[in-house]
């Protein structure tokens, strides 16, 4: 098993419907033999939740009920409302975070835990994946590390500054890490409105609030670069001889994989993601 999946994703989806491709990638990929994927995608003016999350703890109320006013029941559909702030839960544990397409970007990695088990003790997996990504903003002269368990951080005025957050979830011998990197300090403003001070922290974060503690990449970060060479550089790490080049975008030649993908990710949508059930599970 050496095939590798990229999935640049420019196709803009509700948030429902990202998460559930998330989930419905990593339940297909070693069906279909791959031994890897790398995905970036966007989502648009959401609230994400861990699994474990409890929603008034992590939301502040005035948020919570204009979702509720705004989405009585949801729509179960890949279309999203320009307009509108959504709530939604992942798969994976961690903290909540919060997206928004112009000023982040999300990524993920999947990867076969049989052909790389060195993945599968979870301390060990985030020390090596979070070092893949650290390793790909070095290339831009961008010196960063992992700090608390899965962020990554630069330091700024002598203290450690979050430009990251990462959490992983597992689905049948693949191990899915995603996570999101901060592209402008605008969204502070928007992470301070809509998320309340976490229940819990990593030590490093010394209580401080969100704009304290937050930060972003530097304004000449180049996006496209950092893909090439997070591309390149997971490549080298699961010894697969691709290059990027090899792995097309958003209309991948193997449109049978594709195909599943994306019936699961409706169902998963429908049964899951967008069930409001499923998002207010924890109080």
């Amino acid at each position: 098993m050496n095939s590798f999946f990229f999935f640049d994703q420019l196709s803009r989806y509700s948030p429902y419907f990202n998460l559930a491709l998330e989930e419905a990638i990593a339940i297909n990929l070693l069906d279909f033999g791959y031994s890897g994927a790398l995905r970036f995608w966007t989502n648009h003016n959401t609230v994400v939740l861990g699994i474990s999350d409890s929603v008034a703890k992590n939301i502040p109320s005035e948020t919570i009920d204009s979702f509720k006013e705004r989405f009585p029941s949801l729509q179960k559909t890949r279309k999203f409302q320009e307009d509108s702030l959504y709530i939604t839960r992942r798969a994976s544990g961690g903290g909540t975070v919060f997206h928004d397409e112009a000023f982040n970007l999300n990524y993920s990695l999947f990867a076969s835990t049989k052909e790389k088990k060195e993945l599968y003790p979870v301390k060990d997996s985030y020390v090596i994946l979070l070092g893949l990504l650290t390793k790909a903003l070095a290339r831009q002269g961008i010196s960063a590390d992992s700090a608390g368990k899965s962020d990554i951080a630069v330091e700024s005025a002598g203290v450690l500054k979050k430009i990251s957050g990462n959490a992983q979830f597992r689905k049948r011998d693949c191990i899915v890490q995603h996570g999101t990197m901060i592209l402008d300090t605008k969204i502070i403003d928007r992470v301070l409105q809509n998320l309340s001070h976490p229940p819990e922290e990593p030590e490093y974060r010394k209580n401080r609030k969100h704009s304290d503690f937050l930060t972003s990449l530097p304004r000449d970060f180049s996006i496209s670069q950092f893909k090439l060479d997070l591309h390149k550089i997971f490549l080298e790490y699961l010894e697969n001889n691709f290059t990027p080049s090899d792995s097309k975008v958003d209309g991948v030649s193997d449109r049978k994989f594709l195909r599943q993908v994306f019936r699961d990710a409706k169902r998963l949508m429908s049964e899951k993601y967008a069930n409001i059930e499923f998002i207010f599970s924890k109080p």
